[in-house]
């Protein structure tokens, strides 16, 4: 993409604070790219990053197409007292009208192809992050990874998604890595045009894509790709368990990311895990902001064998009574 196309992208920069006092090469880079919607996920991860890494000096980038004032003014109450920066990147949102919407994805999904763009005159790399992750380790061993003559570092995603996208994808390799977490390697996205091969590959087969964005970068960049441990991006799908299942996290873990369609802050993803997350969520910012309430009869259900869990016997029969009015009756929540 030419320079007046990048620098057309955005509509908005602002340092929404910056307490360094370092020289830039002492500096870890973080990304994010979400809405409003996913602002209090991002905050929590945030939150989790700045907490277990005392030691790392960071400059945070967070692309959107404009925060509102509560969540800029959470942000710069999280940074209280701390040495960071936090830049604002306000996107123009028509710079993603071609880009096709799949089922619950928004054009959020692409925010991040853009990042290395925008970021090629203020660092040479930087680690994305997806809002619905919780750092619980030290992330010192993976800033001076050598990429060597790869474009990115990532975490390949869990067996049953590689048994199925790969033979789907046509991925030689046996490898689909999750984009949740990306390590980018700035000078060699730009020498490769990656984001120019990403847009034309989704802009022409991105409706085929079950996951547009993730699907695209694994398609181009198949063989570009630094496979690291497991423990940088723990995958953990909340609704694919049952409520009762209490995982095995291994003592390494640096980053967890609760993937799939339940989050852990809506009240129906209540587990072990979600009670780690909400340990992080009421020491942030977001703290007063409620858990979600379900809204759909199968998140009803759900909710209701949670409280029975906890031995909430008489709210977990107001909910299954809610549950049954909403599926057979479709009364009191969306069908």
């Amino acid at each position: 993409m030419d320079n007046l196309a990048v620098d057309n992208m955005i509509e908005r920069h602002e340092t929404l604070i910056n307490t360094l006092s370092v020289a830039p090469e002492q500096i870890c880079h973080v990304a994010f790219g979400v809405d409003n919607h996913y602002a209090r996920g991002m905050g929590v991860t945030l939150f989790s990053l700045l907490e277990n890494n005392p030691d790392v000096l960071f400059h945070i980038h967070i692309f959107s197409t404009g925060l509102n004032a509560e969540v800029r003014g959470k942000l710069l109450k999280l940074a209280e007292n701390r040495a960071v920066a936090i830049t604002l990147y306000g996107y123009n949102a028509a710079c993603f009208d071609e880009l096709p919407s799949i089922g619950r994805y928004g054009k959020s999904i692409y925010y991040r192809l853009f990042i290395p763009l925008l970021l090629k005159n203020v660092v040479t790399r930087v680690i994305y992050l997806d809002a619905d992750m919780l750092c619980v380790g030290s992330i010192r061993s993976l800033i001076d990874i050598s990429m060597g003559d790869y474009t990115l570092c990532a975490v390949n995603d869990n067996k049953q998604a590689r048994s199925t996208l790969c033979p789907e994808l046509s991925l030689a390799s046996g490898n689909y890595f999750n984009s949740g977490f990306l390590y980018i390697n700035i000078p060699l996205w730009l020498a490769r045009k990656t984001t120019e091969r990403l847009v034309a590959l989704i802009t022409a087969k991105g409706g085929y894509f079950r996951f547009p964005d993730q699907d695209a970068l694994n398609v181009v960049l198949e063989n570009e790709v630094l496979l690291l441990p497991k423990k940088y991006n723990h995958i953990y799908d909340i609704i694919a368990n049952k409520a009762s299942y209490r995982p095995d996290v291994p003592a390494d873990t640096v980053i967890m990311h609760f993937t799939g369609k339940c989050k852990p802050w809506q009240l129906w993803g209540a587990g072990t895990l979600a009670d780690l997350y909400f340990s992080y969520y009421q020491r942030t910012p977001w703290q007063t902001v409620p858990l979600d309430l379900p809204k759909h009869h199968k998140e009803m259900k759900r909710y209701a064998y949670i409280l029975w869990l906890q031995k909430r016997y008489s709210r977990s029969l107001l909910w299954l009574t809610k549950y049954i009015r909403n599926k057979y009756f479709h009364i009191g929540a969306t069908k």
